[in-house]
């Protein structure tokens, strides 16, 4: 009996001490001087303690590192400071002296592990604790009151909103009904040409993958029309491009003329489900009309329907000579019916935004969705902070009773647009720039080949960029395995690097040279101007030298960058997070031991629209890589303006509401210059979008501290929570009044003294 309970509390200490030790970063994370740290061997807490690699937290810190393994014994310098732990001894040496631990270093996976807090402060370091992020904020400064102040520009931002600022009273915009939508249909009937009817669509109808189903015509009773598709899909394939249902049909005015890519077009049918094993009984199908060769989509929709007929209208530009038509029904076992199907020729300049359309969106858009409340609550728990005002008199005695009052005039966030020629001169641009960011990114003249060519259009952008007070200005990008652009000629990477010598990989060393000399070519010529730089981008795809080369070359990159741009972030740059494919690239890039902060999400919502739960699934597996996260190129090129609108506004709040995203940039605001066909904001003529007024209602009014007010008491202070940004601080004592300017940003005590003379 007693060898019994011997063991039993042999295995209850060790079920305990584990369970002390094994608090890993899933729940901890370290940040310095804002960045996030990554370390082999995850933080531990012990004892209410924070225990972090040795080696990692030294370095980190500035520090050089001695290790003594006769005695286990660490020894760190920095400085004229040098701190000595001894592994399992809770007695340290600071310059000599000795110093009581709460918990000793110790060794969890062969790894040194020391507390956190000791190390940084010994070191001359600030550490707070965010126990809401579970977060170690460490910041090297002494004086960690306030963050420094790097800009006193006040930009013309919105000020009339017509919600109010509660975080729950959202913008929210219905689409057309089904009366609406038939009655607009025969009224762009009429506008147009029906250059692909139902007959033609239905004369020949073949199967790419009848192991999966068949594709049949069937007729129809009690319809305008008498004959539909009838798809079966019998088995599921693993991919949806393995299961079509193909016509010989096209959208040509005449066979054999190929197509217009500038004409509008609009696709309409019936469609109803006869049977699925669907959990929501919906039967569902793709559209895709293509390029027969090059497989460039012109159209790539998403329908579904009930047991009933639902009329479907799909709306789409032109792609040159994208002819080949495709319906992809294999999502379910299901039998579905497509009838009267119908595609009309509106021509060049139609107004597409004008056209009926039918798309089923996921209640998550709904404005009464659950998971909004818990975004809110965490954007009140990570956006905002308490910012305190000290107000004393020239003797230092404090003065209570003194009127308080913070008004926000910029955001620490970077809310962003790009910057590009276009912007030249052209004056609407310009002044909207300014008015709605505080952030911007070069499209273009910054990537390799461009910038060689014509660095003198990167340095007007950036300048321009600053005159109408944009704070925080990013770099893109050093590297992007493409050798032309999207048309086919522009080159993206100098003509040079195209030689034999290199892509055979005959010439390493002078690739290499190459690679470096660029880096310290165009860092240099914008040292001091940008917080960030995409060293490299899109290598999912496009990876023509590191499969010369290998993956090692990605980690020199990052190397000479970081070596090049001392004191700014580094980010790898990429659009395909949703897609499984992403992530071996990602492993692989981490694997080399590479050297970089952030992880840039171009997030590109034109072609599909993820709902906010499959985003934020998104962004919790990317923040198990531990760097920090921003949406680089937010686009959602829809035609459909309300869809476009309320899927802004839940981007923008699943993006504000993650604790390791800094910043949210689109990738165009203006249709008249614009990668895309329909950009968030503005048409050509300037007139401002539904995603326009989301985006200004958030983060101008709901995201924006104003006419903030508090009165000092009896210890001089007043108190008042806001977002995280500059501010406008004005004190009224005695018929007096006094102002400051002053930064409150996460990670700082955020006390201002005033004095009052």
């Amino acid at each position: 009996m007693k060898k019994l309970i011997s063991m039993l509390l042999v295995v209850i200490m060790t079920m305990s001490i584990m369970s002390v030790v094994n608090v890993f970063a899933s729940d901890i994370k370290v940040t310095i001087d804002g960045t996030n740290q990554t370390y082999d061997v995850m933080p531990v807490i012990e004892n209410g303690r924070t225990l972090v690699p040795m080696r990692a937290i030294f370095e980190s810190l500035g520090a050089t590192i001695e290790w003594d393994d006769s005695t286990k014994t660490v020894k760190g310098t920095k400085g004229d400071v040098s701190v000595e732990l001894t592994i399992g001894n809770t007695v340290a040496k600071v310059n000599g002296n000795d110093a009581t631990l709460d918990v000793p270093a110790k060794i969890v996976s062969d790894r040194t592990m020391v507390p956190v807090r000791f190390i940084s402060e010994s070191l001359g370091c600030n550490v707070g604790w965010d126990d809401a992020t579970k977060t170690v904020i460490i910041t090297t400064s002494t004086d960690n009151k306030l963050a420094k102040l790097i800009s006193t520009y006040h930009r013309p931002i919105p000020t009339e909103f017509t919600k109010s600022n509660a975080l729950t009273d959202i913008i929210h915009f219905e689409g057309m009904t089904q009366e609406e939508q038939e009655s607009a249909y025969n009224t762009v009937k009429s506008s147009g040409e029906v250059v692909c009817t139902e007959d033609k669509f239905l004369e020949t109808i073949t199967t790419t993958g009848p192991e999966f189903g068949t594709s049949e015509v069937v007729n129809v009773d009690g319809q305008p029309f008498k004959k539909a598709l009838r798809i079966t899909c019998t088995e599921v394939p693993e991919k949806s491009s393995k299961f079509i249902s193909r016509t010989k049909a096209t959208p040509e005015k005449n066979p054999g003329d190929g197509v217009n890519g500038k004409d509008i077009m609009l696709l309409a049918f019936r469609m109803r489900t006869i049977s699925t094993d669907a959990e929501d009984g919906m039967g569902k199908i793709q559209v895709q009309i293509e390029h027969p060769v090059s497989y460039t989509k012109a159209l790539f929709k998403y329908a579904t329907a009930g047991k009933e007929w639902t009329v479907i209208y799909l709306p789409f530009t032109g792609v040159d000579d994208a002819t080949s038509i495709g319906i992809r029904g294999g999502f379910a076992k299901q039998v579905v019916e497509l009838g009267g199907i119908e595609i009309i020729n509106l021509g060049p300049d139609y107004n597409m935004s004008i056209l009926p359309k039918t798309e089923k969106y996921s209640d998550e858009f709904n404005p009464d969705a659950p998971w909004r409340e818990e975004a809110n609550k965490k954007i009140e728990e990570i956006r905002k902070g308490d910012f305190t005002v000290i107000v004393k008199d020239k003797n230092g005695n404090v003065i209570p009773d003194a009127q308080v009052e913070l008004d926000m005039f910029e955001h620490e966030f970077q809310f962003g647009n790009l910057i590009k020629s276009a912007m030249h001169g052209n004056e609407n641009y310009m002044k909207n720039l300014s008015s709605l960011f505080n952030s911007a990114v070069v499209e273009h003249s910054l990537k390799w080949a461009p910038y060689e060519e014509k660095p003198q259009d990167a340095r007007r952008q950036i300048d321009e960029a600053k005159a109408v007070g944009i704070k925080y200005l990013r770099g893109h990008s050093m590297f992007w395995e493409r050798k032309f652009g999207s048309n086919g000629k522009t080159y993206m990477t100098p003509e040079y690097m195209f030689e034999e010598s290199i892509t055979s990989g005959a010439n390493k060393t002078k690739y290499d040279e190459l690679c470096k000399k660029h880096i310290d070519e165009i860092s240099a010529a914008f040292k001091g101007e940008l917080v960030d730089w995409d060293v490299l981008n899109e290598i999912v795809v496009h990876n023509v030298f590191e499969s010369v080369y290998g993956a090692e070359t990605w980690k020199d990159q990052f190397a000479w960058a970081r070596e090049a741009n001392p004191g700014i972030k580094l980010y790898y740059n990429d659009y395909m997070q949703l897609f499984e494919g992403y992530y071996p690239t990602l492993d692989k890039l981490v694997a080399t031991g590479a050297d970089f902060d952030g992880i840039g999400i171009q997030s590109h919502y034109d072609n599909h629209q993820e709902t906010p739960s499959q985003i934020m699934a998104m962004y919790d597996k990317l923040d198990t890589y531990g760097k920090e996260l921003k949406v680089t190129e937010f686009s959602c090129s829809i035609p459909d303006l309300a869809h476009q609108a309320n899927f802004t506004r839940d981007a923008l709040i699943t993006a504000f509401a993650r604790e390791s995203m800094e910043g949210f940039l689109y990738w165009g605001m203006w249709d008249g210059s614009n990668y895309a066909a329909y950009s968030p904001f503005f048409d050509k003529d300037w007139n401002i979008k539904p995603a326009g007024l989301q985006y200004i209602d958030l983060v101008y009014n709901k995201w924006w501290t104003k006419n903030a007010k508090a009165t000092t008491d009896a210890s001089g202070k007043a108190t008042v929570r806001g977002f995280y940004g500059d501010y406008d601080v004005t004190v009224t004592i005695n018929g007096k009044t006094y102002t400051d300017m002053v930064a409150f940003h996460k990670g700082y005590d955020n006390v201002l003294e005033i004095t009052i003379d």
